[in-house]
């Protein structure tokens, strides 16, 4: 009987045992499963849980952002912090806009050719479609719920706006008028400084018909005119969103005003017919023509709007050889980046080669021109401790770097030195991808003052010819 009480006990502590090991099994596995939803839920990206924010990948982003009404997409990293932080906000803009404006997000990182598509540089980047319009507006504003929700609401009354001017209808809204039809008891006049010749303090000048033609037409700045009636209380309620703008836009873009009931030739010439009615015109040479302001009229849509244009006319930066100090130090010291290419000798490249590749940073120059960047090249042996800073030199030439020299940072292209190559390692850099390694450096070098190219090839060295008879050498067999 001892022996069968012991042989049971052995057999229940066997079983006891089966029982933990398994338990501990189902525990390990459930703990794998826990970690591998995480992972999951984590590389699905900012926005995959949330049924207010589409996730936009190439197969659905047209259908989403050609749908009528307005939809508003944000780009963004799963490794920006920018993006987390605006991420519960943009989802809160979403939750109150339901049912009015479309939401959508893009892991740029997984889908690169749609930020390519719209020159995506910076993350986050936030776009806004109207009415299936494939050109959108850039949002600028703050990085807030409520103040994304009052842009989209501007953009809104816009659509409505446009809408109802196609069915021959007029719309009474509280923030414009549409149909000249502003009236009310007298007030004060639009926002602006007293007869000044410029607003580099950011206010608004004034615009007469003795003035027009100097400050607006006959000036390479871009400008945003506001013609209004100093009765009209819809231009009132522009006026200090309309002085708002001027000071965040001051140096980029000037804002005017006209008024309409004292100088009415300028109003007819621009073909004014309601209050307040804005008209932009074009950095650079102006031929006396305008277009049309369609954006909102917060200082937030005004900023915005003015800044896309005047992004997308400004000219592209000018490519300078080095052949000084300075050249270095203007283009470098004070840029957010400075790219430099090191370009082969004239003997290894002559002047067509060699403008080929000047070429090719032109034409980068016009894809990221909107960056705050210099661009520099340099013949390869020209500036030595230049290109021991940049360590270029060890893998042949030509060769590209980029230089912060703020951070002390510099990196070098490894790939081709073609268009797609400087596109990739440009797009890499704006982005902050980790995949461009940066290297430390201690700062700029001092560099030697050097002729400058003429354009020319090199001269042709040719070999001095010898008489092998006065070496005793018989030149005929």
């Amino acid at each position: 009987e001892i022996l069968q009480s012991h042989f049971h006990t052995l057999r229940l502590r066997g079983l006891l045992d089966r029982v933990f090991r398994i338990l501990t099994l189902w525990c390990t596995m459930w703990r794998l499963l826990c970690l591998l939803s995480t992972v999951l839920s984590t590389c699905n990206g900012l926005y995959s849980s949330d049924q207010s924010v589409a996730h936009l990948t190439s197969s659905n982003f047209d259908d989403f952002i050609s749908s009528p009404g307005v939809s508003i997409v944000k780009f963004y990293a799963s490794w920006c912090g920018h993006c987390e932080r605006l991420a519960p906000k943009y989802k809160q803009a979403a939750a109150i806009l339901k049912g009015i404006v479309r939401f959508g997000a893009v892991d740029n990182d997984k889908q690169s050719e749609l930020g390519e598509r719209y020159n995506v540089q910076g993350y986050p980047t936030v776009l806004i479609f109207r009415d299936g319009k494939s050109e959108p507006l850039q949002y600028e504003g703050e990085r807030d719920a409520g103040s994304i929700v009052k842009f989209l609401l501007e953009q809104i009354v816009e659509i409505v706006d446009q809408r109802g001017k196609k069915e021959g209808v007029t719309i009474k809204k509280p923030s414009r008028s549409t149909d000249g039809t502003c009236g009310g008891s007298s007030g004060s006049s639009h926002g602006r400084s007293s007869g000044g010749d410029s607003n580099g303090d950011g206010s608004v000048i004034e615009l007469t018909d003795k003035n027009f033609d100097d400050l607006v037409l006959k000036s390479e700045d871009e400008w945003l005119v506001s013609f209004y009636a100093p009765w009209c209380p819809h231009c009132k309620s522009l006026k200090p969103e309309w002085e708002s703008a001027a000071r965040k836009l001051s140096g980029k873009v000037k804002l005017g005003g006209v008024d309409a009931t004292v100088y009415q030739s300028l109003a007819q010439r621009y073909s004014v017919k309601g209050f307040p009615t804005i008209k932009h015109f074009p950095a650079g040479v102006k031929s006396g023509a305008s277009a049309d302001y369609d954006g909102g009229r917060s200082a937030e849509a005004i900023v915005a709007w003015a800044l896309q244009r005047l992004a997308k006319n400004k000219p592209p930066p000018e490519v300078l050889e080095i052949t000084s100090n300075t050249i270095l130090q203007d283009s470098c010291a004070e840029k957010q980046l400075c790219i430099i290419a090191v370009l082969p000798h004239l003997l290894d490249c002559q002047s067509k080669c060699r403008n080929n590749y000047i070429d090719l940073l032109k034409k980068a120059t016009e894809k990221f021109k909107e960056n705050d960047w210099g661009w520099l090249w340099t013949p390869a042996r020209s500036h030595p401790d230049l290109e021991k800073t940049l360590e270029i030199g060890g893998f042949g030439y030509p060769a590209l770097a980029a230089i912060n020299a703020r951070k002390l940072k510099c990196a070098v292209m490894r790939g081709s030195f073609s268009d797609s190559g400087i596109h990739e390692f440009l797009r890499d850099l704006s982005q902050g991808r980790s995949s461009v390694p940066l290297i430390p450096i201690s700062g700029l070098p001092q560099l030697k003052t050097v002729e400058s190219w003429d354009g020319k090839d090199a001269p042709v060295i040719e070999a001095e010819k010898i008489d092998l008879s006065e070496l005793g050498i018989k030149t005929e067999l």
